[in-house]
């Protein structure tokens, strides 16, 4: 969670020609205490690159005029000196979006949909990394250029490996005095191999004329470190020297000797900072890339087999969330090591020693595992289990002990694929599916599952399109008044004709509208649409007639919503008081200082407020008064059973009482039975709504019912 008062960090230039995308992308960027100036297509963003020199680009692919990758290309054009980071915001992960971004100099890419909490981050670590390259440029030219102005040590030699004369340079790193060399042969100086590799080259020369350069690295004179007893042994630390050797005669070569060492150093750095996730340390998406491409060229040339695991952290989200992305970041280090040493050589069944890249950090909480030499599937889902198993045990993060479960998705070479990217992408869509299943799951993958993931595509292109083609409609479910049995309200519920399955249960297409984000246009048509009708039937009717509609989560956290509702009520003239918007126990507890403030507000409208599926969700009697609803609606599961069901019933009339005590209504969902009515009455309900009173109708049969209501209520002329 971003500091209120963070200081500012750098200068991004955002372009995209969606304006809201632009606006999303500025409060991420503002959340993290980065300053933002925007562009709507690719010639703007070049003309700000120009006149403003920003420290990174966030660069939309698509853009009208000039689009992203041309822009790129633009800017690195531009570059003089310095190379401003550029991340590329492509439209999925498709490897030839990718693989074009990078190629027109892209930094880094982000996929969409963009995960917007950690947009920021991700621009955090590009900018800190390009900071880094920058600051090991400086340091590797000014080393450069101190060691170009100080004497090398220079040799000469003849041709059977006898040092002629030796002047050692003044650079400290000399490792040899002309006393310890001069009239000693290569071999009693340097180590055998090293002396050996360098008379060939010296020979090489004198037979050539031409220049030759060996590269080679000594111990550092000093004594060795200790080693206590079940201890590995340490490594001696090393110089790297460079000797450029030239014939100066037809027996004898002049050799000057530079420490490189700091260069090797610096390569190494810069090597870290392209293959290494800078969070963890273990290696990155680039790094696991290349080792699955040489691990893949390796088992088709031995015909030999191997597996991916792709595994995702459930519910991470909700630890950022709850406890700061700060905590969130340390958990994911823990995460790594974790998986470092469950996936040890000695623990994976392969019989080629696992190490290097076969572990590796996606980005977020995706991490891959790649298991080389596979004999039985069976073992990759040991390797699997186990895993899991190390993610149940908890962790102890800045005093708070945290649980996580693991989803694992589980690909084979050569059955599912045979290049590196179906082999990501299956073991990918396998541990969706393991989510789907309920979490803390293992799946293989199967073809049947990109079948099932085209469909679920296929269904969301198809509600894309479901609004603007007429597709939803509203059908409506009477409210009856106890004491009167007369209607008095009615609930909107949308469902959806499609054109070539015909009626899709909204328990399919509701949770994708959420996923996707469409509930809230969907949403919005509901209201205006439930209005219109409401308006007609008072018309008709000249009676009030409340109408219910339920709010989802993404709705409510809408900071539109207050404008839409009151839009909604302006366009159809319907008075508030006879509009109802439920809301879940879920929702109103998610958040509940944003949920008091977006409530003051519904209220200030003039709403009527009530919670639906009362009993299934955790709500704080504290809460429940603060939130001031009009109504609870007791969930249909605790009438189902009624009156046989004891305890059902004792739920039931203790909510009614408790709503009651709190000045509320109670509304009953899903009354079925006459037996069902009459106990309800009995324990002093308000209104009831189900199949026995009335099944979801369309406006018509609505009509009918309340025409007939209506015509037994006039007086008599």
């Amino acid at each position: 969670m971003a500091t209120p008062f963070s200081p500012k960090r750098g200068l991004v230039l955002v372009a995209d020609d969606d304006p809201v995308m632009r606006l999303l992308m500025l409060e991420m960027l503002a959340q993290v205490g980065l300053d933002a100036v925007e562009a709507e297509d690719g010639v703007q963003a070049l003309a700000c690159y120009q006149s403003m020199a920003p420290d990174l680009v966030l660069l939309d692919v698509e853009m009208p005029g000039m689009d992203g990758f041309s822009v790129c290309r633009e800017i690195r054009r531009l570059e003089t000196h310095s190379v401003v980071p550029i991340i590329m915001v492509t439209g999925g992960d498709e490897l030839e979006s990718v693989t074009k971004a990078y190629e027109a100099g892209a930094t880094d890419f982000v996929s969409k949909p963009i995960n917007w909490p950690i947009l920021g981050h991700r621009v955090l670590y590009v900018l800190r990394a390009s900071d880094a390259i920058t600051r090991l440029r400086i340091a590797d030219a000014h080393h450069r250029a101190v060691l170009a102005a100080i004497p090398d040590t220079f040799f000469r030699m003849n041709k059977d490996g006898f040092y002629l004369d030796y002047e050692q340079g003044h650079e400290a790193s000399s490792v040899f005095s002309s006393d310890n060399c001069v009239g000693r042969h290569l071999n009693q100086v340097l180590p055998d191999d090293i002396a050996r590799h360098m008379l060939e080259e010296v020979r090489t020369v004198l037979e050539t004329q031409h220049i030759r350069s060996l590269d080679y690295e000594l111990p550092i004179p000093g004594p060795a470190p200790r080693v206590r007893h079940g201890e590995h042994a340490v490594p001696l630390p090393v110089r790297h020297f460079e000797a450029r050797l030239v014939a100066t005669g037809p027996d004898e070569v002049l050799g000057l000797v530079r420490d490189i060492s700091e260069r090797k150093r610096t390569e190494e750095q810069i090597r870290r900072l392209a293959y290494c996730d800078s969070l963890t340390g273990i290696p990155n998406r680039q790094a696991f890339l290349e080792t699955l491409e040489a691990e893949l060229a390796r088992s088709r040339k031995g015909n030999k087999k191997f597996a991916v695991l792709f595994m995702d952290l459930d519910a991470f989200k909700r630890i950022n969330d709850t406890l700061g992305h700060d905590v969130g970041d340390h958990l994911l280090m823990a995460v790594s090591e974790r998986l470092r040493e469950t996936t040890r050589p000695s623990d994976l069944v392969s019989r080629t020693e696992v190490g290097g890249n076969n572990l590796a950090r996606l980005g977020g909480d995706e991490f891959t595992i790649l298991i080389p030499d596979l004999e039985r599937v069976e073992n990759a889902l040991n390797v699997a289990h186990r895993v899991k198993e190390a993610m149940r045990r908890p962790f102890l993060i800045e005093a708070h002990e945290i649980f996580v479960t693991a989803s694992i998705g589980i690909s084979l070479y050569p059955e599912d694929g045979e290049d590196c990217n179906s082999l990501l992408k299956y073991a990918d869509t396998a541990m969706y599916h393991a989510k789907n299943c309920g979490k803390n799951n293992a799946k293989l993958y199967s073809s049947s599952l990109t079948m099932q993931i085209m469909s679920h595509v296929k269904l969301e292109v198809g509600l894309r399109k479901a609004l603007q083609n007429d597709e939803l409609y509203l059908l409506y479910q009477p409210q009856i008044d106890v004491a009167s049995a007369r209607i008095v309200g009615v609930e909107a519920l949308v469902r959806w004709r499609h054109p070539e399955r015909g009626v899709i249960s909204p328990t399919e297409f509701i949770p994708l509208a959420e996923e996707t984000g469409l509930i809230v246009p969907i949403g919005e048509w509901v209201l205006r649409t439930a209005c219109r009708q409401a308006m007609a039937w008072q018309a008709i009717g000249k009676q009030p007639l409340r109408v219910a509609v339920n709010l989802s989560a993404k709705q409510f956290k809408d900071e539109n919503l207050t404008q839409i509702v009151m839009s909604a009520l302006d366009d159809t003239g319907l008075p508030a008081d006879l509009l109802e918007l439920e809301l879940t126990e879920g929702t109103l507890m998610d958040d509940a200082r944003a949920t008091m403030v977006t409530l003051e507000q519904l209220r200030a409208i003039g709403v009527y407020l009530s919670i639906d599926d009362f009993g299934t969700g955790y709500s704080s009697m504290n809460y429940l008064k603060r939130f001031d609803v009009r109504a609870l609606k007791i969930d249909k599961s605790f009438i189902c059973g009624l009156p046989q069901d004891s305890e059902n019933a004792a739920i039931t009339r203790a909510i009614i009482a408790m709503a009651h005590g709190l000045k509320m209504a109670v509304v009953a969902e899903g009354v079925e039975t006459d037996a069902q009515l009459v106990l309800l009455e009995e324990y002093g309900c308000d209104m009831v709504q189900g199949y026995y009173l009335g099944h979801p109708s369309p406006p018509e049969s609505i009509t009918l019912m309340l025409s007939n209501q209506w015509a037994l209520s006039a007086p008599a002329v």
